[in-house]
């Protein structure tokens, strides 16, 4: 089917936004892991055309390129604040999305507007269906870089969806480029080692563009290095960011605000931006970035606190452990968790299990998420240990309250496991304690777009 035989293309009339978003997502696969391509160059061939078509957008504005496996969206947008703050006009493209598929492209931190976006989506359509057999984020990426053109921003930070060299976004020449942490993941896609994964992500360094790259584990360094070297591209590794206290948490936070901080810094060495340390600790201090362990308001003091991270895999919950060991020593919690049905559930369910003897298992609306059931079943491949206790709930604002009724009084609640759960726990927060989320606060948007796909089968059995 093509995108205007697609339900809900009207020709004749302006599309309202939910339209526009119908027909962007009309043949999404959420139901299968996607192939390895066999013919990666044609993809982005297949970018290039239909950009060229539209005058090529992404020339319009200087780039600076993210990837990595845990971090790439806090590193990006530390760096658009950087450059907002320091005066200049910015546009920022990541995904997925938390509350409303317009978090994916925004101008001057301000998400872009329903009529915006479906004004965009309707121009770019006759483009888009003379080029077939463009992935959805691919056309996503049409749409952001040709927002941003129009826009007429100086600079957008643009976050790789998955990988690098196969990525859509990877049409861009970058001024410089940034790596956050790599581990395994979306290893159906990229690899079953580190070594391919990293060859990936290295798939962004372009010829003699400058790339700051957090520490990695030896085999990925290695990588990098032989990449750089290729390109004759200078690679640094960025140490901690201590200039001032971030609002992220957590030491790797640290090394994502350090790759900001030397991304901005090597562009002002370039004679492309300005500098002043006054301004870059401010865009870096006032960096607004949801669910990367986010301790969310409470109502009244001596409530039940809770944290939502978006820990993916087994190396992003040791991260998460590790900054909760450190910042809340002793102090139990209970964890609400939910995966999508292509990670690997057994290593990050094994952690889960050995942090804390409690767990409620909970599936997000995401047509990827693992069904609870399956959930259970992996876990009873668990060794039987006293006193755990492993219960399931059909919402996500049923988890909240089990979760505190098991918690001990000094104890706290951490949601995680998808970008999904930890999304969907902090709307459910909002609906149990309203008023409490600034006014800005992407929340505020949640149940504003039109369902992309029917919730998954079986969702809120237990």
């Amino acid at each position: 089917m093509s995108i205007r035989s697609a339900p809900g293309f009207i020709s004749t009339r302006r599309l309202t936004y939910e339209e526009a978003i119908g027909i962007l997502f009309h043949d999404a696969r959420f139901d299968s892991r996607a192939p390895r391509s066999r013919d990666p160059e044609s993809r982005l061939e297949r970018m290039r055309a239909v950009l060229a078509a539209l005058d090529n957008p992404q020339d319009r504005f200087r780039t600076v390129h993210v990837t990595g496996t845990k971090g790439k969206g806090s590193t990006s947008a530390y760096t658009e604040s950087i450059l907002r703050h320091l005066g200049y006009r910015t546009g920022l493209f990541t995904s997925p999305h938390l509350h409303t598929f317009r978090e994916r492209m925004c101008v001057d931190g301000q998400l872009v507007s329903q009529g915006k976006c479906a004004e965009l989506i309707q121009r770019a359509l006759p483009y888009l269906e003379a080029t077939p057999d463009l992935t959805v984020f691919g056309r996503i990426t049409v749409i952001a870089f040709l927002y941003f053109a129009e826009a007429a921003v100086d600079w957008a930070v643009v976050e790789v969806g998955i990988g690098g060299r196969l990525d859509s976004t990877n049409v861009v020449l970058p001024e410089v480029c940034g790596i956050t942490h790599i581990s395994k993941d979306h290893m159906h896609i990229l690899g079953d080692s580190l070594e391919e994964i990293a060859a990936e992500k290295a798939g962004i360094i372009k010829h003699r563009t400058p790339v700051f790259s957090a520490p990695q584990k030896q085999k990925a360094k290695e990588v990098l290095q032989r990449v750089a070297e290729a390109m004759e591209a200078p690679l640094a590794e960025v140490q901690l960011y201590r200039r001032s206290n971030l609002p992220l948490v957590g030491e790797h936070q640290q090394i994502n605000a350090g790759i900001a901080y030397e991304m901005v810094r090597e562009l002002r060495r370039a004679g492309l931006v300005r500098w002043d340390d006054q301004l870059v600790d401010r865009g870096l201090v006032q960096t607004r970035w949801p669910c990367r362990i986010e301790w969310l308001p409470q109502q009244a003091a001596g409530g039940m606190p809770m944290v939502v991270d978006c820990a993916h895999n087994r190396d992003s919950l040791e991260i998460l452990l590790s900054t909760l060991a450190a910042t809340h020593a002793g102090r139990p919690f209970t964890f609400v968790f939910g995966v999508n049905s292509d990670k690997d559930i057994a290593p990050m369910l094994k952690l889960a299990a050995s942090a804390s003897p409690r767990i409620v298992l909970v599936q997000s609306r995401h047509p990827k998420a693992l069904p609870v059931r399956e959930l259970r079943a992996a876990n009873g491949s668990l060794p039987v240990e006293e006193g755990r206790m492993v219960v399931a709930a059909p919402s996500m604002d049923a988890a909240i309250e089990t979760a505190q009724g098991i918690t001990p009084a000094d104890g706290y609640i951490v949601g995680t496991g998808s970008v999904f759960v930890a999304a969907e726990l902090r709307e459910a927060w909002n609906r149990l304690f309203p008023g409490l989320l600034p006014a800005d606060d992407w929340i505020h948007e949640a149940d504003t777009d039109p369902p992309l796909a029917p919730l998954p089968p079986g969702y809120g059995t237990i």
